[in-house]
């Protein structure tokens, strides 16, 4: 930690940040009843201070469900991984705290759309709606 900011940064993926990305990496994807394509993405933190970290409140766009999502950090979830299903790139906001009760606040531009692969890509994979 340096001065009263955080080594942690707030970032996004088509890709589980838990697993080895490879050249045969699958990207999930759903149509929805709207004909628009929701892309499986995952929020995470990132940063030297992780290990600092009780939680993280990530605030989503108006338009979901529950836009508000708390996450704690656990040995089974050390980056604080939300799993969402979206259509478009919106700011998240985080509000983050740490072991000692502290409250942060950061934003992110979600990014996934440039890891996303050519059209056709027989690497995509259609999942359905539960």
């Amino acid at each position: 930690m340096i001065g009263n900011q955080l080594d942690i940064e707030v970032k996004d993926s088509v890709f589980d940040p838990d697993l080895p990305r490879t050249s045969s990496s699958k990207i999930y994807f759903r149509v929805g009843t709207d004909g628009k394509i929701y892309y499986k993405v995952w929020l995470y933190l990132e940063g030297n201070d992780l290990p600092y970290i009780k939680s993280v409140t990530y605030t989503l766009h108006e338009s979901f469900r529950e836009p508000n999502q708390t996450v704690r950090r656990t040995s089974s979830n050390p980056n604080c991984k939300l799993l969402i299903w979206t259509w478009g790139l919106f700011t998240v906001g985080a509000t983050i705290i740490d072991k000692k009760g502290r409250t942060y606040k950061v934003s992110h531009e979600l990014r996934y759309d440039k890891e996303l692969f050519p059209e056709g890509d027989l690497r995509y994979v259609r999942e359905e709606w539960d």
